[in-house]
């Protein structure tokens, strides 16, 4: 049975909550998304597009125009401070057409801002939520600003692993985060890095750089490359009191190659820092007419670069099942479809991180021969290659 036409309110424009937007103003929902940040800025590191996401970009109908502006990524490279090859996964071992997609933030939500402007869908930017009430019909946002909605019929709340509405809503705050994170900048790749691949090193459990070439920002024709560098998020404060030149040349001890990349780096302020979230939301809906998608329901550490992908899978996911059953049967049966794969990554992820994060010096050897066994068995290798690509499940 297909659902009623619903009046639908997405608190959060990050990634699920635009994709979330698009899919279901074409069933002919009444959408409206809402956005604390006061307007559309140009924020975010570069990430790794999956097969697993590129499918969901396909099905909305923008896949095309982000290829254009990302770089294709057709293997990981992982190397340790030696010099050696602890993983090489190549995505064409699971599929000749597959591959991997290096892309800005910007360069996404451009794109579905493009198509939400397409479906006539309003963003209310700087709309800040400060809380959200359940009544008999429906459920109520107050904004700092703003007047209260009125009812909503359903709720998707898709506003980051730090979401202040799951914070509200939950008597328990699931985010248990990680005591590591990352330093990340973006600048032009200086024939520094391989075009076409995420290449990596590590140097036991507290060292990792990471350089993926990520393309092109709207407007302009130069390709970037992203720089990401492990750190303890508490000893970020302490690390930025120091010279400049002591971060950079921690960095080109372990990947010389990155000397010409790190010579655009002249300030602190050109680099951000990026804080994981750990939440995984066993039942992801309230009361049958809200849910959590995206990272508010299940953040998680990059280590599997899934984040953006599986925001979209939700997206695509709830679509579909909206379309095919009435409220709350349809969150049912979401959760349902969405069980396996979110639970497989976070599971994953948790068991992954301190591999490459941590202060657990012990794991560097296990993790030597665990990889490099799995990288000479097949069936091991494929596993791991479709886990990167997001198809475990699918």
């Amino acid at each position: 049975m297909k659902s009623k036409p619903l009046n639908i309110a997405i608190v959060g424009c990050g990634t699920a909550g635009p994709a979330a937007a698009i899919l279901l103003a074409r069933q002919g929902h009444h959408i409206s998304l809402y956005e604390r940040a006061p307007q559309c800025e140009p924020v975010g590191a570069g990430f790794l597009l999956q097969p697993s996401g590129m499918s969901v970009l396909e099905e909305i109908g923008i896949l095309p125009p982000i290829i254009a502006h990302g770089s294709r990524v057709e293997r990981l490279h992982v190397l340790n401070a030696n010099g050696s090859d602890l993983l090489n996964l190549q995505y064409k071992e699971i599929g000749p057409d597959l591959f991997g997609l290096g892309l800005h933030r910007p360069i996404l939500l451009h794109f579905l801002l493009e198509s939400l402007a397409q479906e006539k869908v309003p963003v209310h930017w700087d709309h800040e939520v400060t809380a959200a009430s359940y009544h008999s019909d429906g459920w109520q946002l107050n904004f700092a600003k703003q007047s209260p909605t009125k009812k909503i019929d359903l709720l998707l709340v898709c506003d980051g692993a730090r979401s202040p509405l799951r914070r509200q809503l939950l008597p328990k705050d699931p985010n248990r985060g990680y005591p590591w994170g990352a330093h990340w900048f973006i600048g032009q790749n200086k024939e520094a890095f391989p075009p076409h691949e995420l290449h990596q090193i590590v140097n036991g459990t507290r060292q990792l750089a990471g350089f993926l070439a990520t393309g092109r920002q709207i407007n302009s024709t130069e390709d970037l490359t992203s720089l990401f560098w492990s750190i303890r998020l508490d000893q970020d404060k302490e690390l930025r009191s120091q010279p400049l030149s002591q971060w950079k040349e921690r960095i080109t001890r372990l990947a010389p190659r990155s000397e010409p990349f790190l010579s655009q780096i002249t300030d602190w302020s050109q680099i951000l820092t990026a804080r994981y979230g750990d939440v995984h939301l066993r039942k992801p809906s309230l009361n049958g007419n809200l849910l959590f998608l995206g990272d508010a329901a299940h953040a998680m550490s990059p280590q599997l670069g899934q984040g953006v992908n599986l925001a979209l899978r939700d997206a695509s996911c709830l679509a579909r099942t909206l379309r095919d059953y009435p409220l709350p049967t349809a969150l049912n049966h979401y959760t349902r479809q969405r069980r396996f794969q979110l639970s497989y990554y976070t599971y994953a992820t948790r068991a992954l991180t301190p591999f490459f994060q941590s202060n657990a010096d012990w794991m560097t050897l296990p993790r030597h021969f665990a990889f490099r066994l799995a990288q000479n068995l097949s069936p091991a290798r494929k596993l791991m290659t479709r886990s990167m690509a997001g198809l475990i499940s699918e």
